[in-house]
């Protein structure tokens, strides 16, 4: 599946749990969002690079998100940092757990806690975090992050060097819980 199919199945499902929301009897109150939706394309940093053997590495992103949903929020800004056994090869899915801060364009930060996994199908990366708002402006919404990475560059993988950044698509979403 191409990386631009694999960005709008993630996309479609994330407007299908946005639809469910909006269809349940929950318990929202009229004044939250029952969901955000927030998008955009960024940059993660490998350092050092990934090579075809895993080691220790520092990954590193920052982006800043158009969202809806929200209503006067419709941006936010998110970066995290995780050091994890990474490589070119997908001879591991390393998780991670911690807090990152969602900077929202109105109102105050979000404090999120969440477990991040990788895992590599057809030779892409896809980084998954799952977790809760555990602090600040939509505190105990469910937050969904999924960034989709093409395939790396294996002859890059084989130099000393490696891969040290590379370019995907990200979809974030914050829910009430049902």
């Amino acid at each position: 599946m191409t990386l631009s199919r694999r960005v709008a199945a993630l996309f479609t499902s994330s407007l299908v749990l946005l639809g469910l929301l909006f269809t349940s009897s929950g318990s929202a109150q009229a004044d939250e969002p029952l969901a955000i939706v927030c998008t955009t394309s960024a940059t993660q940093n490998y350092d050092p690079g990934l090579t075809l053997v895993s080691r220790p590495t520092r990954i590193t992103t920052s982006a800043t998100y158009t969202c809806t949903g929200g209503g006067s929020v419709d941006s936010a800004h998110l970066s995290f940092e995780y050091t994890v056994d990474a490589g070119c090869l997908p001879t591991s899915s390393p998780v991670t757990t911690g807090v990152s801060i969602l900077d929202w364009n109105e109102g105050p930060d979000s404090e999120i806690t969440s477990t991040f996994v990788v895992t590599r199908p057809v030779g892409q990366t896809v980084g998954t975090s799952i977790g809760t708002v555990t602090a600040g402006q939509f505190h105990g919404y469910i937050f969904n992050l999924v960034g989709t990475y093409p395939a790396l560059d294996l002859l890059a993988c084989a130099t000393s060097e490696g891969v040290t950044s590379s370019q995907g698509l990200l979809v974030l979403t914050l829910a009430q819980p049902l």
